[in-house]
C-alpha cells in the first residue's frame, strides 16, 4: 500500500484516558472498507478524556501516528479526532431567519443561520464539536438542499454538540504540536455508535453505553439520529482503584483480580500481593465480589437514570449495547439485564476481527472516527465550515 495517498484514506485519532489509538481506513463503502493499519501509545497529559497538557499529549500522539503510518504504508497529516470528557453536551436548536425580497438562498444566508443557531444553543465560552441531525425548512416546508431555492423564511433544526472552550483549545494545541491537521472533530460517543451499532438498531431505538477507563458515555439513537447524549465521570478504572484500596494492593494486581474474577461469585479467598510486594493479603471472595459489583451497579444506575430521562412511551426495541474496555467485565451484560430489565449485548466492530490480538476493542473509537470520515465527513465538514467565522473559525485561524 506504499503508493496510497492521503485522499484515499480516512484516519481516526482517539485521544483516550488510558491510550492514544490511531486507525487508518481505506476509503470505500460496505464491503470495500478496509482497515490498513493501527497505531498505539500510552496516554500522557490526558485525564478523563480531556487533554490537560498539550505538549505531553502531543508526544504520545506522534508515537501512535508513526506506528499507524508504518503499519498502513501511508503518509497522512489529516485526522478525524474525537472530543470527549464529562462536559461534552448536546443541545437541540431551532432558528429562523427572514429572507428579504424572496432572494435566492446563498451560502451567506446559511452561514448566518448556522452562527445564529450556535449562539442560541451554546453557553458562553463553549465551542462547537459538531452539528448533527441538520434539517432545513423554507417557508415551513422541509427541503434537503436550500442553496439556490427562494423563499421568505429560512429555518433550521440541529443538535449542537459542544465542549468548554478551554478543552477545544487544548486539543487543537496538541494536534498542532503533533504536526497534524483536523479534518473534523467528532464527539466520541457518535464515533463509537458508528462502529458497534447495526443499522436496524439505530432505526428502532437503542442506547449505546461506552464504558471507558475514566468516563462512561450513554447515547440514545433512534430513526438513525442522535436524540440524547450524557457523560458520567466514572468508568472501569474506578473499579480497579476501588479494589486496590479495598484489598490493600497495587493497581496492577487489582486490575488482574478484576479481569480474572469479574462479577462471578468467588468461593473461598483470593490471594493478592501486598503493597510492598513482599507478602500476600488473603481476602474473602465475598469482599472482592462486593467491591466489583458495587461500582458496576453505580455505572448501571447512571444508565438507568439516562433511560428514565428519555421518557420513552415504549420500551427500547434495540435494547442496550455495551462497549469499551469496561464492558468486557465478566458477567456485566447479565447483571445489566437483571438491573435494567432491558435486552443487553456487547458491541464489537467486525473490521477489527483478527486485528491487534486481544486488545482489538481498544481501537473501536479510532475505527469509528475513520468510518465517520468515509461515510459522513464531507457533509459534516461543510456544515462546520458554514459555522466558521465565530466559534470554530477563530481557533482555526489562530492555528494557521
Amino acid at each position: 500500500m506504499a503508493g496510497t495517498v492521503q485522499k484515499d484514506v480516512a484516519v481516526g485519532l482517539d485521544i483516550g484516558t488510558s491510550g492514544i489509538y490511531v486507525a487508518v481506513l481505506k476509503n470505500g463503502y460496505g464491503a470495500k472498507q478496509e482497515l490498513l493499519g493501527l497505531g498505539y501509545s500510552p496516554s500522557v497529559g490526558v485525564e478523563k478524556g480531556r487533554i490537560v497538557n498539550p505538549e505531553e499529549a502531543a508526544t504520545a500522539v506522534k508515537k501512535a501516528v508513526a506506528d499507524a503510518r508504518a503499519a498502513a504504508g501511508v503518509a497522512f497529516t489529516s485526522v478525524y479526532v474525537n472530543i470527549d470528557g464529562p462536559e461534552l453536551a448536546a443541545g437541540p436548536g431551532n432558528v429562523k431567519r427572514a429572507i428579504a425580497r424572496r432572494q435566492v438562498i446563498a451560502r451567506r444566508h446559511l452561514q448566518e443561520l448556522y452562527r445564529h443557531l450556535c449562539e442560541t444553543v451554546l453557553p458562553a465560552e463553549w465551542l462547537v464539536v459538531q452539528l448533527v441531525n441538520n434539517s432545513f425548512y423554507i417557508d415551513g416546508k422541509h427541503v434537503d438542499r436550500p442553496l439556490g431555492c427562494r423563499g421568505r423564511e429560512l429555518g433550521m433544526e440541529a443538535v449542537v454538540l459542544a465542549v468548554p472552550e478551554r478543552q477545544m483549545e487544548q486539543t487543537l494545541l496538541c494536534l498542532r504540536n503533533a504536526d497534524l491537521k483536523i479534518a473534523q472533530t467528532v464527539a466520541g460517543p457518535l464515533a463509537i455508535a458508528q462502529t458497534v451499532l447495526a443499522g436496524v438498531e439505530r432505526q428502532l431505538g437503542v442506547v449505546c453505553v461506552d464504558i471507558g477507563a475514566g468516563i462512561t458515555k450513554a447515547t440514545f439513537i433512534n430513526h438513525g439520529m442522535l436524540y440524547r447524549l450524557n457523560v458520567f465521570p466514572v468508568g472501569g478504572g474506578h473499579i480497579t482503584a476501588d479494589l486496590a484500596v479495598g484489598l490493600h494492593t497495587s493497581l496492577k494486581a487489582a486490575e488482574r483480580v478484576k479481569i480474572d474474577y469479574g462479577l462471578g461469585s468467588i468461593a473461598g479467598h483470593v490471594n493478592v500481593p501486598n503493597l510492598s510486594g513482599t507478602d500476600c493479603n488473603v481476602i474473602s471472595g465475598e469482599l472482592v465480589h462486593r467491591i466489583i459489583r458495587s461500582r458496576s451497579e453505580e455505572i448501571l444506575e447512571f444508565v438507568k437514570q439516562f433511560i428514565k430521562n428519555l421518557k420513552l412511551e415504549a420500551s427500547l426495541p434495540g435494547g442496550i449495547v455495551l462497549t469499551g474496555g469496561g464492558a468486557l467485565l465478566c458477567e456485566l451484560p447479565e447483571l445489566a439485564r437483571d438491573y435494567l430489565k432491558i435486552p443487553v449485548r456487547r458491541g464489537y466492530n467486525v473490521l477489527l476481527e483478527g486485528k491487534a490480538s486481544e486488545d482489538a476493542y481498544r481501537y473501536t473509537t479510532a475505527v469509528g472516527l475513520a468510518l465517520w470520515g468515509t461515510e459522513h465527513g464531507q457533509a459534516n465538514c461543510e456544515a462546520m465550515r458554514m459555522a466558521e467565522g465565530g466559534f470554530v473559525g477563530r481557533f482555526k485561524s489562530w492555528l494557521r
